[in-house]
């Protein structure tokens, strides 16, 4: 079942394996490494005036990721990098395009013909996958309605123009039912753990379908409220202890004796 399996492959920023963070907080302006000839500023980092040391840009942890020095932010809206999957909201749209919220500064744009896959058919015109869907399909936005929740993929963004989405490609599209709850982008990695051990952990003990995005959003949906209460809760507690080490063993432990307190299987 799609709505089972998140798609992590080619997703770095999810797996923690290569990661070094330390989990140190650290502040704006605060030295984060002066070995300028074995590292580079990433993420919410830049070079001092003199280049000669790395400074961090914000509140986060320290992470260095190869020959890279980043700062994870502890908290704050989702900047958009064309190739994510990310959870968005239709809360707009007229005749020429959805608007979604992606949980970013800007709301996303997502246009009628990123809403259809096209194929070449036999004699070079394209055609949805049936083969069924008419011309104009690709000028309409009926297909979604206000309030819908998509799985989207960002194919442009950058500081002058909002997000432009797309709903094609797999695992993309509407999720039906279940929850989606929301977290601190950079809890995320946590939440899908070193070579997706947190995540495969949470869904083999709640018996419950999770969708992991990396704009801190994440929709479930499990047999029964309860077990998709009890995972809530776990995920919860994951992002306010994100900074700590042992994680995946305490969540572990956690679900284990919140499964026998509340009587679920």
């Amino acid at each position: 079942m799609e709505d089972e399996e998140p798609d992590m492959n080619g997703e770095d920023d999810f797996d923690e394996e290569g990661d070094t963070s330390t989990r140190e907080i650290v502040v704006p302006g605060e030295v984060l490494t002066d070995d300028i000839e074995n590292f580079l500023p990433g993420r919410s980092a830049i070079f001092n005036k003199d280049k000669t040391k790395i400074v961090s840009l914000s509140i986060g942890l320290k992470q260095i990721r190869k020959n890279y020095v980043n700062v994870i932010p502890l908290r704050g809206f989702y900047t958009p990098r064309p190739g994510d999957k990310v959870l968005g909201i239709v809360v707009e749209k007229n005749p020429v395009k959805y608007k979604i919220d992606i949980n970013a500064k800007d709301l996303g744009h997502l246009k009628p013909k990123n809403t259809i896959k096209k194929e070449k058919g036999r004699f070079g015109r394209s055609g949805d996958r049936g083969g069924g869907h008419h011309p104009r399909d690709e000028d309409s936005t009926e297909k979604y309605d206000i309030g819908d929740v998509l799985i989207v993929k960002v194919l442009s963004a950058d500081r002058l123009n909002s997000p432009e989405l797309t709903t094609v490609g797999k695992y993309l599209g509407q999720k039906m039912g279940g929850s989606v709850i929301s977290i601190g982008p950079n809890s995320i990695p946590r939440v899908i753990g070193r070579s997706g051990s947190m995540i495969k952990m949470l869904k083999n003990m709640t018996n419950c379908n999770i969708f992991v995005t990396q704009n801190g959003r994440i929709w479930i949906k499990g047999e029964n409220l309860e077990s998709e209460q009890l995972l809530i809760e776990a995920i919860n507690k994951i992002a306010t202890e994100a900074h700590t080490v042992g994680l995946t063993d305490r969540i572990q432990e956690y679900l284990k004796n919140e499964k026998e307190n509340r009587g679920l299987n």
